[in-house]
This record gives structure tokens, C-alpha cells and sequence, in this order.
């Protein structure tokens, strides 16, 4: 249980969830309804979760890509115009090369995290999860 100020100004007890997150750590947020969950936690709101939170990954890695190809046509119209040498862009496009493998990994270890998410919540729905 915590203390969370009212609107009023008078301190009141509130439950807190009773989830504990994959790092071992109990959920600090406020439990809502009866079940002693936080909307974060609550099963019934696992769609909605994952919906959000798979756009919401999708918009950081476009952005971040968007960035980069802008850097890289950047890069080529300055060595066509001879400001940066040959040799030192070739070396600027080897680090994008591996920034680039860096955020396909990225990606491809949040969506092998997202699965393992879900089968854990579908194993405790049906009753499977050890």
C-alpha cells in the first residue's frame, strides 16, 4: 500500500498493483478495480497494450532511419562536391553499415521479446505457465 494525495489535499492509502515485472521488481503503479492490477497489468487490457506498443516502436525506428538516410544523401552531395574526402566517407559509411545492423538487431530482439510476452500471458490465461 502507498500514500497518494487526493485532489482535496488529503493524503489517502492506495493499493499497489500486485505484478511483479520480469526484473524481479514489484509494479509501483496504483492497482485499479478489484483484481489488484494496474491497467498495465491487467489481462483484460492486453490487446491494447500490444497494439500501442508495437506502433509505438515502429515510430522511433522510422524516425531513426529517416535521420540516417538524410546523414548518408548528405554525405554523398558533399563528396561530389569535393568538401569531404573520398576515403574518410567511405570509412562514415562503413559505421552507418553497422549502425544499421545494430538497429536490425534491436528490432528483431524487441519483437522476440514482444512473442515471449504474449505466449507467457496466453500459457497464464489457459492456466499453463509453470
Amino acid at each position: 500500500m502507498s500514500w497518494s494525495k487526493a485532489e482535496n489535499g488529503v493524503s489517502q492509502l492506495r493499493r499497489r498493483c500486485n505484478a511483479v515485472k520480469p526484473n524481479g521488481e514489484r509494479c509501483t503503479l496504483p492497482a485499479t478495480g478489484q483484481h489488484g492490477l494496474c491497467w498495465a497489468h491487467a489481462p483484460e487490457n492486453a490487446e491494447k497494450r500490444r497494439r500501442t506498443a508495437a506502433r509505438g516502436g515502429r515510430g522511433k525506428a522510422n524516425r531513426e532511419i529517416v535521420r540516417i538516410k538524410d546523414e548518408l544523401k548528405a554525405l554523398k552531395d558533399d563528396v561530389l562536391k569535393g568538401s569531404v574526402d573520398r576515403n574518410d566517407a567511405a570509412v562514415v559509411v562503413q559505421v552507418y553499415r553497422v549502425l544499421k545492423d545494430l538497429i536490425e538487431l534491436e528490432r528483431r530482439v524487441k519483437e522476440t521479446d514482444e512473442l515471449a510476452t504474449e505466449i507467457e500471458e496466453l500459457k497464464r490465461e489457459y492456466g499453463t505457465a509453470d
